[in-house]
């Protein structure tokens, strides 16, 4: 069995993907770290802005999402933690595709594996979250997505499913970057720049 060797250069699809990477890793420790602090501050209203008709009804809005994220701290808590984890493997695997050690491309793979099992065991805590929402404060979620200029007159199963599309489509963003992590580092190119050639 062939052992993977250093790369002997950077070819400019590990240097893309090692930036994917980095910007991930990073975005996803700092949002675990904000979120085990504060587990709502992902699910937050605050700082964003809106046309001066959605205030009141978000002011409103925001003691209901307080109460949602106190029935799911622990779950969120426990997110948190799996988001740090994630983000810190991510740079470590980052740090050796970059210093170009033999093990990275072992660790991307790992990467990406991890990633796909994150972003689908995280989506059922998002949905069940969206739907709590929307049945406990969907009239002032309505309200203020109709004061931005979407969702006016949507009924509360348009809005669960609208919140339902974004959560999946975030997570398909996310394991489509996995795969691309697994077609790369796993496929021939990957074989190849790691001395493991297809024999």
């Amino acid at each position: 069995m062939l052992r993977a060797q250093p790369p002997t250069h950077r070819p400019v699809w590990m240097v893309v993907l090692a930036a994917t990477m980095l910007l991930s890793g990073g975005m996803t420790l700092v949002g675990g770290l904000l979120a085990i602090r504060d587990p709502g501050a992902r699910n937050a209203l605050r700082n964003v802005p809106r046309p001066p008709a959605a205030e009141e009804a978000a002011r409103k809005l925001e003691p209901i999402l307080d109460s949602v994220v106190d029935r799911h701290r622990v779950a969120l808590r426990v997110d948190s933690i799996a988001s740090i984890a994630f983000g810190l493997f991510t740079l470590y695997a980052v740090a050796a595709v970059l210093s170009r050690d033999r093990n990275g491309r072992r660790l991307a793979l790992l990467t990406a594996v991890f990633g796909i099992v994150y972003q689908l065991a995280e989506l059922p805590l998002k949905m069940h979250i969206a739907k709590e929402t929307v049945a406990v404060g969907g009239g002032l979620l309505a309200e203020i997505m109709s004061a931005a200029g979407e969702g006016a007159g949507r009924t509360q199963a348009e809005l669960t499913a609208a919140l339902y599309t974004a959560a999946a489509l975030l997570a398909a963003a996310g394991v489509g970057w996995c795969l691309l992590l697994l077609f790369y580092f796993g496929g021939r190119r990957g074989r190849e720049l790691y001395g493991l050639s297809a024999r």
